[in-house]
Parts: C-alpha cells; sequence; structure tokens
C-alpha cells in the first residue's frame, strides 16, 4: 500500500514538471560555467600558447619604387588599426610587358623630380604578408597609379597580379602617443643585389610621431652596411638627404688610372647621389 502510494506520487505530472524544471536549471548552470572555466584555464597556459596574429584587413595601399635592378612596394602606414605596420617587399608584376613598362615609368619620373607612384591591392589583411603567419600570402591584384592614389594620382593599369619575391621589412607599429624615442635614426638598404648601382634607404619607423621616409641612391660604388645609423635632428622626425649623402661610407671620388699604349688617363668614379622618392608626416602623427 505505501509503496504504491510512494509511486503514485514520484510519478505525478506534478513531480515530473518539477524534477525537469530543476533539471533544466541545473544544465543551464552548467553550460553558463563551462566558458569561464575554458577562459580561466587558457589565461593560465597563454604564456604557452602560440600568439594570434592581429588581423588587419582594410584597403592597403602602397608607395611603388625601384629601377631596372628591381620592384619594391612600401606600405603607407599610420599609427592606428588596420595600418600599424611598416611593410617592405621586393616584387615583380605578373605580365612581364607590365613590368617593364613600371620600370621605365619610374626611372623617367625619378628624372623628373616627382618619382611618386603607388599600387591599391584589394582589401586584404595585412597581417598575412608576414612570412611568420599561419596563413603567408605572397601575391596580390593591385591597380598601378602614377602619383598617390589618393592625392590625384593617376591609374595607369588596374587588376594587376603581382608575386612578392621577398619579404624585407615587417615591423609593427605601437599605437602609443609620445613613447620614449631613440637619439639615433635607423636607415635600412633595399636593393636586389648589394652590387646595384641604384638602391635605396627606408627609414625604420619607431614610435609615435614619425616621418616615413625613402630615398635613392644613384651611382652606388661600394657594398653599403644593411643599415645606417644616424644621429636624430632634435627638430625633426627625419634626416635629410643632405645628412644622409654625408653619413655614407666610403663616399668620396675615387681616382683609377687607366693606361693604354700611348697614354694614360686618370678617370673619376662618379659620386653616390641621394634623391628624396617619399616623405610623409602628416599620417603618423
Amino acid at each position: 500500500m505505501l509503496l504504491n502510494r510512494y509511486i503514485t506520487t514520484v510519478f505525478s505530472p506534478l513531480f515530473m514538471r518539477r524534477f525537469y524544471h530543476d533539471l533544466y536549471r541545473g544544465l543551464l548552470a552548467i553550460l553558463i560555467l563551462l566558458p569561464l572555466t575554458a577562459n580561466a584555464t587558457q589565461i593560465d597556459t597563454s604564456s604557452n600558447s602560440p600568439v594570434t596574429p592581429q588581423v588587419r584587413v582594410g584597403l592597403h595601399g602602397m608607395l611603388l619604387f625601384g629601377s631596372e635592378y628591381g620592384l619594391f612596394a612600401s606600405h603607407l602606414p599610420m599609427f592606428h588599426t588596420p595600418h600599424n605596420a611598416q611593410v617592405v617587399l621586393q616584387l615583380s608584376f605578373d605580365d612581364p610587358q607590365i613590368n617593364t613598362a613600371v620600370i621605365n615609368g619610374l626611372t623617367l619620373s625619378a628624372a623628373s623630380g616627382y618619382p611618386i607612384w603607388t599600387i591599391v591591392p584589394q582589401q586584404f589583411d595585412l597581417s598575412m604578408l608576414s612570412p611568420a603567419h599561419p596563413n603567408h600570402i605572397n601575391h596580390l591584384s593591385v591597380d598601378i597609379v602614377k602619383g598617390h592614389f589618393e592625392r590625384g594620382g593617376e591609374t595607369q593599369w588596374k587588376n594587376q597580379g603581382l608575386t612578392v619575391a621577398r619579404v624585407l621589412v615587417f615591423n609593427e607599429l605601437d599605437t602609443q602617443f609620445e613613447l620614449q624615442k631613440a637619439n639615433n635614426n635607423t636607415y635600412l638598404k633595399v636593393n636586389n643585389t648589394p652590387d646595384d648601382k641604384v638602391q635605396f634607404l627606408v627609414k625604420r619607423l619607431t614610435t609615435r610621431p614619425d616621418a616615413d621616409h625613402i630615398v635613392r641612391l644613384d651611382n652606388v660604388g661600394n657594398n653599403l652596411p644593411a643599415e645606417i645609423v644616424i644621429p636624430i635632428d632634435a627638430a625633426k622626425l627625419f634626416n635629410d638627404e643632405a645628412q644622409l649623402r654625408a653619413a655614407l661610407p666610403d663616399t668620396a671620388p675615387k681616382n683609377t688610372s687607366l693606361t693604354t699604349s700611348s697614354t694614360k688617363l686618370k678617370t673619376t668614379s662618379p659620386m653616390t647621389t641621394v634623391s628624396r622618392v617619399y616623405i610623409e608626416l602628416d599620417e603618423l602623427k
């Protein structure tokens, strides 16, 4: 009798509703606590976990520069996401005729004193150009612009494929303002080979504010060091071309003698010249 009454009470509709209600609440509490537990575990072991690359998806315009010795591009950086990275690439365009035309155009522009060309890739994650990125890429589709693409430049070719041969610089930028600056600027050598007669110097960006400064070296007659470190002018963020010219090693003209059967000729090697390719201050305040 008592057993029957107990069974009837336990399996009554009211009891079953309460049972399932309590069971639901218990399962819900467990599900809420699970992510918190997982996060706590991740925090405790973060030092042993790989760092997820910063996502920098956007329209990443780049300065295009180079000569018959090779083509290069430098991302136009800013001290805010998604543009907070200094990236310098060596590249070639997939179409050989376009590649030659771009080299010729850059040569003529450099001679005219207005050497700015830019490329505009389709939107992509800039971080994926880093060789350390797990999904590293080495191919882009770009528009090629004579002039600055945001300042009246004229598009010469659209949707041209390019292949990245080398990533020369991938320097992440700290977005904080007025961090301690060093007493020197560092200019990085950019070339295809050490024997190139035309090479470039790119200023390494450090802390905000800064200057995006690129110069061209013509008549390079010696192997330059990979970096040129020069004291910073307290009143400026960059060293001008005259200061860089003075800082180059072994830049004095070299006298060479050429002996023939009838005479002895004395020739002077041309001096290395330094000319500005690009300077930007406002975008790096």
